[in-house]
C-alpha cells in the first residue's frame, strides 16, 4: 500500500475535477495525519487543455515532482496518459481511465469515465471513480474516510452518487492486478 513519502501526478483535462480530485486527496491525507504538498499547472484548462496536479504526501520540501519520479501517475483522459507516463518512476504505477485486464505491468486501468457514465448518468464523476480505486489499491483508504473528505471539500450535495462513485472506484481495483 502506501509508503511513507508519496509523489503523485495527476494529469487531464480541464474540466474533468483534476483540481478537486487533488483537494479531495489533500484533506483525505491531512485527516489521516499526513504533511501534504499540492500544486497545479493548467493553461487553457476551461476550454478543454491540459491540467497538471502534483501532490507529495509525506515529508517533502518543494511541490513539484520532476519528470521520472512519480510513484504514482493518474490519467484522468486516455488522451493525457502518454504525458502521466512521463512523470512516473521505473517501478511506478500508472492509474489510467481505460478498459483494461491488467496485463500491462505497472499500469491500473480504470474505465472511470465508463462507469460514471453507465452507472451514475455523468462522466462528471469519473474523478471519483479514480479516486476509489487510487484509496484501494494506493493509499489504503477506507472508502468512508474517503467520503468524509468528500463532504468537507464538497458538503453533502450529491452525497448518494459521490459515495456510488468511490464504491465502483473501489470494486474495479479489486477486480484487476497490477
Amino acid at each position: 500500500m502506501m509508503k511513507e513519502n508519496l509523489q503523485m501526478v495527476v494529469v487531464g483535462l480541464g474540466g474533468q475535477g483534476v483540481i478537486l480530485f487533488t483537494r479531495i486527496l489533500g484533506e483525505w491525507a491531512l485527516s489521516a495525519g499526513y504533511r501534504v504538498l499540492a500544486t497545479e499547472t493548467h493553461g487553457m484548462a476551461t476550454r478543454g487543455g491540459s491540467v497538471t496536479a502534483h501532490v507529495k504526501l509525506g515529508d517533502h520540501h518543494f511541490p513539484l515532482i520532476m519528470k521520472g519520479r512519480a510513484q504514482v501517475a493518474l490519467a484522468l483522459a486516455p488522451s493525457e496518459e502518454p504525458r502521466a507516463k512521463e512523470y512516473l518512476a521505473p517501478e511506478g504505477l500508472l492509474v489510467t481511465n481505460r478498459k483494461g485486464k491488467g496485463e500491462e505491468k505497472g499500469v491500473l486501468p480504470i474505465p472511470a469515465g465508463e462507469l460514471a457514465l453507465e452507472e451514475l448518468g455523468s462522466p462528471l464523476y469519473a474523478n471519483l471513480v479514480m479516486l476509489g480505486a487510487i484509496g484501494c489499491k494506493v493509499l489504503g483508504a477506507s472508502k468512508e474516510s474517503l467520503l468524509e473528505a468528500v463532504k468537507k471539500v464538497v458538503g453533502n450535495r450529491r452525497l448518494d452518487k459521490n459515495a456510488r462513485a468511490l464504491e465502483l472506484g473501489y470494486k474495479e481495483a479489486n477486480h484487476v492486478t497490477t
